[in-house]
């Protein structure tokens, strides 16, 4: 079944669900990111319009499904072949609850419109940190404005927004992870993932944290986010610890916000606000960084 926080608005109706891939790879070399290790480093493959269309009328048809889960690294890339896309759902008339990736400089009001009528109700972009400068170290290249006009044109489609922020890239210090959470709890983004950096082996971030000599994991546990073993990359000014801690705390700081939960509960209501409130209630266990906090 669908996560709870993809289908808010629809948590009764979280089943059946489903994932699909309508491309691999990214052409975009962010230097946090490994996803090339896994697809190579010839850009972006596409599956046709037709091709993607097939495979979730068979999933409608056959299985039932109303939820859908495209988990291509960035779905939004390549505009003509989303329209085609959006264009075939819509003429299916299925009704739908689609959530996807996308990155700010890859999206525009015509299509988000276009797009929201096609059923993509959640809209997932990876802002990563509010300082350009931590943006620029790692390769994020995006601008503020664009940043800014991305979520404005969103919200005006009526698409909900999963916001993604990595705390404790290379260049953060405490002043700029707080300008992250700053930033987040501004917007009152309908869900956010607060992540910690890892140096993903198959990233440039693995590569220069073995020439560097940064700790990190033995086993693979100490790369998860949410491990008691997590093991996140120290900063030029934090240790890891001090990464862990502000991470989980920042978690509690934006999902106890009142504003929040108000929020959810009336755009949502009553069902959506508990389960934020469950996830609250659940103290993670922190090797390397004892009370650290939450989920």
């Amino acid at each position: 079944r669908a996560h709870n926080w993809h289908c808010f608005d629809r948590i009764d109706r979280r089943m059946p669900y489903a994932v699909i891939y309508t491309s691999l790879g990214c052409p975009f070399r962010c230097s946090f990111c490994c996803i090339n290790a896994l697809f190579g480093k010839s850009g972006i493959r596409y599956r046709s319009g037709a091709s993607v269309m097939a495979e979730i009328d068979l999933l409608v048809k056959d299985y039932g499904v109303r939820n859908i889960k495209v988990i291509d690294e960035l779905f939004v890339l390549k505009r003509d072949r989303v329209e085609e896309i959006c264009d075939l759902l819509i003429g299916r008339g299925y009704d739908l609850n689609f959530w996807v990736y996308a990155r700010v400089d890859t999206v525009e009001p015509a299509l988000l419109k276009k797009m929201k009528r096609a059923g993509f109700n959640w809209l997932a972009y990876g802002f990563e940190s509010a300082s350009k400068k931590v943006r620029d170290g790692v390769s994020k290249r995006s601008s503020d404005e664009q940043t800014d006009q991305a979520i404005r044109w969103t919200r005006e489609a009526g698409i909900n927004i999963i916001a993604n922020f990595i705390f404790g890239l290379p260049d953060d210090d405490h002043e700029t992870m707080g300008e992250t959470l700053a930033m987040a709890k501004r917007h009152n983004f309908e869900f956010v993932n607060f992540y910690c950096a890892m140096a993903y082996p198959g990233s440039q971030l693995y590569d220069q944290a073995l020439a560097e000599g940064w700790p990190l994991p033995q086993r693979w546990h100490g790369y998860s986010q949410l491990g008691e073993e997590t093991l996140p990359l120290p900063t030029k000014h934090l240790s890891a610890a001090e990464v862990l801690r502000f991470r989980d705390r920042a978690f509690e700081d934006y999902f106890g916000d009142e504003r929040y939960q108000q929020m959810i509960l009336a755009r949502f209501g009553p069902e959506a606000l508990a389960h934020i409130r469950a996830m609250l209630e659940y103290k993670m266990v922190r090797k390397h960084a004892p009370s650290a906090g939450g989920v």
